[in-house]
């Protein structure tokens, strides 16, 4: 199995955060260090990070035109007026968090062994990422706090290329730098459009990841499936 699947497949790219990484969790830990921070309430807090954090997705939707980094800027913005902080005190915050981040609970449980096997089967293995509210080098320190890094060969991210998801740009500038035909690259997300949307524009494979879900579907005709476990990746791997 092994030599077929090097043969039909080159790289596996995937998002971070809903995808490797609960987002819910960080977002909740930044409102927890804030409040510490303010000795407010923790729960207030972390409805000022949610509404930050959807205004920002907001923004983006609505302004295709605004590049990644005036983005991190501009949602920066929205969460320091949130928590009525200046954006120093948010980076810090947002710093501390990811420095004290508990590896169980920010790892979803299913990603360490569907990397192993996707290890095994010899394929490269990278990430392609957006950024909001912190630079993908926080992002990168937390893959290498929580052991995840050791997997990643490749790493693109919005805001070091000027691209981000949806935009084709942003996945075929992974296939370029993993060396690898589009066709022959699969991008695992759990966003409809950011990832789906903009793997299939670029000839990729997509896989959405669906947690919640009962069942895992693989639509060969689409090159694409909805997985409700991570491991189910390596199922759909052989059935594409």
């Amino acid at each position: 199995m092994r030599g077929n699947i090097i043969e039909k497949y080159c790289s596996v790219s995937f998002d971070v955060w809903g995808t490797l990484i609960d987002l819910n969790y960080m977002l909740r830990r930044i409102a927890y260090v804030a409040a510490e921070k303010k000795r407010e309430n923790v729960n207030l807090y972390t409805s000022k990070v949610l509404e930050a954090y959807e205004k920002s997705k907001m923004l983006r939707r609505r302004n295709p035109e605004i590049t990644p980094n005036q983005l991190l800027e501009k949602s920066k913005e929205i969460m320091a007026e949130k928590l009525e902080m200046n954006i120093g005190a948010v980076d810090n915050i947002i710093g501390e968090a990811f420095r004290t981040a508990e590896v169980d609970k920010a790892v979803y449980q299913d990603v360490i062994p569907t990397l192993d096997g996707l290890g095994r089967l010899g394929l490269k293995i990278g990430v392609t990422g957006n950024v909001l509210f912190w630079p993908s080098r926080l992002t990168i320190s937390l893959l290498e706090k929580v052991g995840l890094s050791k997997y990643f060969s490749i790493y693109v991210f919005s805001d070091e290329i000027g691209y981000s998801k949806p935009d084709r740009e942003a996945f075929l500038k992974y296939a370029e730098t993993a060396e690898c035909e589009p066709e022959r690259v699969i991008h695992v997300g759990d966003n409809v459009v950011e990832d789906v949307g903009g793997a299939l524009s670029a000839g990729f494979y997509a896989v959405l990841i669906q947690r919640g879900l009962n069942d895992s579907i693989v639509v060969k005709a689409l090159r694409s499936a909805v997985i409700n476990d991570m491991r189910e990746l390596l199922r759909v791997i052989e059935q594409f």
